[in-house]
């Protein structure tokens, strides 16, 4: 799958036009992490947002200091995770580690800022899937 269909699958960005699309696409950087690696750690500068090509990954958060990590969630391909820092660029709120090797695509909060200057269509584009992402962690958890 290349670069801007995987972007384009990524709810936030989905709603961009091509050009915008090809804009950051071309700012992204790819990664790759063995089984194991700690991608992003809780408590860490938010630098920039993931998008997953292949590989697994668990993403967990250290509720208490003593306490064991909680496991929130586990992503495939196709997903992400950091899209909160891309916005506010706070600490990471949880640790986010390679369960298989794992492939991804970093956009830079810096980078991403840059083109939102430029072109601030793109944030008002994003609004619809921010606020549904939002809503989604403030239900109730049945």
């Amino acid at each position: 799958m290349d670069l801007l269909e995987t972007l384009r699958k990524v709810p936030i960005l989905s709603a961009l036009k091509m050009e915008h699309l090809d804009m950051l696409a071309k700012l992204a950087t790819t990664r790759v992490f063995k089984k194991g690696e700690v991608i992003i750690k809780q408590g860490d500068p938010g630098t920039g947002l993931f998008v997953m090509i292949s590989g697994t990954v668990s993403v967990m958060a250290k509720n208490r200091p003593g306490l064991p990590d909680t496991v929130l969630s586990n992503l495939g391909k196709g997903e992400f995770f950091g899209e909160m820092s891309l916005i506010d660029g706070y600490p990471r709120s949880a640790t986010v580690s390679a369960t298989s090797e794992t492939q991804v695509v970093e956009l830079n909060r810096w980078v991403f800022l840059d083109v939102l200057r430029r072109e601030p269509s793109i944030a008002v584009a994003m609004l619809p899937s921010l606020c549904k992402r939002i809503r989604a962690l403030e239900e109730p958890k049945r």
